[in-house]
């Protein structure tokens, strides 16, 4: 008998802090399919580049470092990272930056 984690659901943070679970997610598709009249006259525009500026100083790809952590601290780094206007991404790498100038 083989073992099987259960399936996660996607659950996201607005900047309010407000938790967005899937459920919601995919009312609010509903909602917007069935009136999409929000839109009208209004351009949508994306001013983000894709990826994260290279840390290198050049064109070069940055080291990356993987780590797992508990649901929980997740989602407090989430809430944080909202509260913020950044990414859990961003929070990391500062705390690791602050770690190791600390640490010398």
């Amino acid at each position: 008998m083989s073992s099987r984690n259960p399936a996660k659901a996607t659950v996201w943070i607005a900047p309010d802090g407000t938790v967005i679970s899937e459920a919601d997610a995919a009312r609010l598709a509903e909602e917007f399919e069935a009136d999409d009249s929000v839109l009208d006259g209004v351009a949508v525009v994306s001013t983000r580049r894709p990826g994260r500026p290279s840390l290198t100083g050049n064109e070069g790809s940055s080291p990356q470092v993987t780590f797992r952590l508990s649901p929980a601290v997740r989602m407090r780094a989430e809430q944080i990272a909202a509260d913020r206007g950044t990414t859990v991404s961003a929070l990391a790498r500062e705390a690791l930056e602050q770690l190791v100038r600390k640490a010398g």
